[in-house]
Parts: structure tokens; C-alpha cells; sequence
């Protein structure tokens, strides 16, 4: 099988990892909100609340969580791309808008993760 390595990929956790949340609208901001992330990429992530959030382009969402404990938390900027109701929560799919250092960060902490459950 041919591997194509410029293919972005995504990993599913086991047990959804805690983080909060807050949405910024014309440089206002709201306060934080908790939420469990389900699966991440270097530039998406999939993350559940039971708060209602809005679906509109000039709103940006900044995610803060830490993928493994004891490390600094990541704080990434995205857009909310959709939403689906999964029992009383509702699932966000969000596009981060991340560098490629910020890429490199969340690639390195899931091979750290793959490493610790092996």
C-alpha cells in the first residue's frame, strides 16, 4: 500500500480530552465555556459542549487544552465548519487555523499519546 504523506490524518481518542473554550466577536469575548475533544488534526478538531454555538464566519472560537497532562496547554484559534446533535451534547467541527509550529505541536503530542497506550 502507498503511503501518501502529505495527506493530513486524524486521531479519535479513546476518552475525550477536557479543554475550555470562548468565542471572539468584533474583539469581544465571551467567557469560558468546557468542552470534550473527541478527535484532533494539525489544522481540525472535533469538540463537544451542550452550549448552543453560532455558526457564523466572523465569529472565531479559541480552544485551550493540553493533549497530554503535565504539559503546557495548547491555545488555538478556529472557526466552527458544523455542527451535529449527538444525544444532549452537540458536536462542533472546527477548522484551527494553526502555523506550521503550532501543526508540528499537535503531531508530536499525538505520537507521544500513540506511544503511552501501545
Amino acid at each position: 500500500m502507498k503511503i501518501k504523506r502529505n495527506e493530513s490524518f486524524r486521531y479519535q481518542f479513546t476518552e475525550p480530552i477536557t479543554g475550555e473554550f470562548y468565542l471572539v466577536k468584533e474583539g469581544r469575548r465571551t467567557p469560558a465555556g468546557l468542552m470534550k475533544i473527541h478527535n484532533i488534526s494539525p489544522s481540525g478538531i472535533a469538540i463537544a459542549t451542550p452550549l448552543k454555538l453560532p455558526l457564523t464566519r466572523s465569529t472565531s472560537i479559541v480552544v485551550e487544552f493540553s493533549l497530554l497532562s503535565g504539559t503546557e496547554p495548547l491555545k488555538l484559534t478556529g472557526r466552527i465548519l458544523h455542527e451535529k446533535m449527538v444525544s444532549a451534547q452537540r458536536l462542533y467541527g472546527l477548522h484551527l487555523e494553526t502555523t506550521k509550529e503550532e501543526q508540528q505541536q499537535i503531531i508530536e503530542a499525538i505520537k507521544q499519546i500513540v506511544k503511552q497506550t501501545q
